[in-house]
């Protein structure tokens, strides 16, 4: 019985995923109504969004771990990326 606890646990993520997928689509929705966004690039948007959701309900996804300030920052990091 071990598998039910990580089934579930599995279940509530897709559950989670799926929900911020369609906030996410909820949010293009409003932009294209408001002119923010041209018609092509919600349709494209929409797809990827629907091809993810495909790819979460089959299970077939790995989740990692990013950081937020990283995508943000534009290589002015002190780090090296390839010490």
């Amino acid at each position: 019985m071990t598998d039910s606890p990580s089934t579930a646990d599995q279940a509530d993520e897709q559950e989670q995923l799926a929900r911020e997928i369609g906030e996410e689509l909820t949010d293009a929705f409003v932009a294209y109504v408001r002119g923010d966004v041209a018609f092509e690039d919600l349709t494209f948007g929409v797809f990827d969004a629907l091809s993810d959701l495909h790819v979460i309900a089959s299970g077939d996804y790995v989740l990692e771990d990013t950081d937020d300030e990283a995508g943000q920052d534009d290589g002015d990091s002190d780090e090296p990326e390839n010490p």
